[in-house]
C-alpha cells in the first residue's frame, strides 16, 4: 500500500488511484477519510488536483521526445548552481511538468534545498506565474450556443449575446465569475472553493451544481432555475456587489426558480415541473445511455453543448456506452466516457478530438 501520509505533489500526480479520484470520483470515501485523518495533506492534495485538472485531456498534444527536448532547453536557461537533480523527471511526471510549462504556459519554480530532492518545496503560488490574474471576457457572437470551459474545469453554455468574465486562474478559496445574458452552468464540485456568479444585483453561490440564469442588461428581473444541487442566492446592493453585504439569502433546490427584482430587491421562489428557463437541450438532458453506439453519444454531446467532437468513425464503430452521467462539466463527462471505452481525447482549435484504438 502506498505511504500516502508522506506524499508530495509529484507523488500524488503519479498515483493512479488519486488520478482516478480526481477525474472520475472513484474511491471518494477513502480519500474523504484520509483527508480527515491527515489534515497536513489537504493543501498538497489540492495542489496536485488543480494541476491534474489543468492538464486534463492535453497530455498527448506533443511527443515525449519533443517534451524532453523543450524541457531541456528551459532547464539550460537556469543557472547551473540553481539546478537540482531531477531524477523524478522519468515517467509520468515528465509529461505533467512539461505540459504545465509548455502547453499551458504556466510558470512554476523548481527549487532545491542544499541539493536534496526530498526537501523540494512545491506551492501553488509558485506554480502560477502571475500574482494577479488577468480577466478573460467571452461574448457569444454566434447565432447558436457557445461552450466555455473555466479554469477549474467547470462548463458554461452561453446563449447568443451572453457574456462571461472570469480570471485566468481562480483564487485558492473561491471561484468568481460575472455574467450578463442567458447561460447554463455546470460547476465542478469543490466544497472548499465555493463558486460565485455575479449577475446584475444578484449573486449566486454554489459548491458544485447545475443551473440556468437569465440576467439581460436593462431587465428589471434576474431569474435562476436549479437543475441539480443546492444554490444560494443573495440580493446585494449594486455598489457593494463584491463586498459581501447581502440583504437577503434564499436556498434553492432542484426544479426551483427564483425571480429577483433589481428595483425592489425582492426575491420570489416557485416550484417548476421541469428545470427549464432558457429552452436549452442541456437543461432537459439526463445523459443516460444503455448500449448506445459511441457516435450517437458524441452527437448528443455536440448538440447539447454546441461543441465539435472529431473522431474516427471506423475505429469506434463497435464501441457502445452504458452509463448514467449527471451534472458533471463537459471535460469530466469526456473523461468518464473515454475511460469506459478505452479512448482518450485532446482539445484542439476549440474542438474535442477523440483518439481510440477501437473496442473489443
Amino acid at each position: 500500500m502506498n505511504n500516502y501520509k508522506g506524499f508530495e505533489v509529484k507523488d500524488w500526480l503519479e498515483d493512479l488511484k488519486f488520478r482516478r479520484w480526481v477525474y472520475h470520483g472513484e474511491s471518494d470515501l477513502f480519500f474523504k477519510n484520509f483527508t480527515e485523518n491527515n489534515p497536513h495533506q489537504v493543501s498538497v492534495m489540492e495542489e496536485a488536483r488543480e494541476l491534474l485538472l489543468s492538464v486534463r485531456g492535453k497530455l498527448d498534444v506533443i511527443s515525449e521526445a519533443d517534451l524532453r527536448s523543450r524541457v531541456n532547453e528551459i532547464m539550460e536557461s537556469i543557472p547551473e548552481a540553481d539546478q537540482p537533480h531531477f531524477q523524478w523527471w522519468k515517467g509520468n511526471w515528465l509529461k505533467v511538468a512539461a505540459m504545465l510549462i509548455l502547453t499551458l504556459g504556466v510558470g512554476f519554480g523548481l527549487y532545491k534545498n542544499r541539493g536534496s530532492l526530498d526537501s523540494m518545496q512545491f506551492s501553488l503560488a509558485e506554480k502560477v506565474q502571475p500574482k494577479k490574474a488577468k480577466n478573460i471576457r467571452i461574448t457569444n457572437q454566434t447565432d447558436g450556443i457557445q461552450l466555455v470551459s473555466l479554469p477549474d474545469g467547470s462548463s458554461v453554455v452561453l446563449k447568443t449575446n451572453a457574456r462571461i468574465t472570469y480570471p485566468e486562474f481562480f483564487d485558492k478559496d473561491k471561484r468568481e465569475v460575472t455574467m450578463t445574458g442567458e447561460a447554463f452552468f455546470e460547476v465542478l464540485k469543490n466544497p472548499a472553493r465555493p463558486f460565485f456568479v455575479y449577475a446584475g444585483s444578484m449573486v449566486t453561490k454554489v459548491k458544485g451544481t447545475s443551473f440556468s440564469i437569465r440576467a439581460n442588461e436593462g431587465d428589471d428581473e434576474v431569474k435562476l432555475v436549479v437543475k441539480t444541487g443546492i444554490v444560494e442566492v443573495s440580493a446585494i446592493e449594486t455598489n457593494d456587489i463584491k463586498k459581501g453585504s447581502a440583504q437577503k439569502t434564499m436556498l434553492l433546490k432542484p426544479n426551483e426558480q427564483v425571480t429577483f427584482n433589481q428595483k425592489s430587491r425582492s426575491m420570489t421562489a416557485s416550484k417548476l415541473p421541469e428545470p427549464v428557463l432558457l429552452d436549452l437541450p442541456v437543461e432537459k438532458q439526463e445523459f443516460e445511455f444503455k448500449r448506445t453506439p459511441l457516435p450517437e453519444v458524441f452527437a448528443l454531446l455536440e448538440k447539447t453543448y454546441g461543441v465539435v467532437i472529431r473522431f474516427d468513425a471506423d475505429a469506434i464503430s463497435s464501441c457502445t456506452l452504458t452509463a448514467k452521467l449527471g451534472d458533471e462539466p463537459v471535460a469530466e463527462k469526456m473523461d468518464m466516457i473515454c475511460s469506459v471505452v478505452n479512448a482518450r481525447y485532446v482539445l484542439r482549435d476549440g474542438a474535442i478530438a477523440v483518439i481510440s484504438q477501437g473496442c473489443d
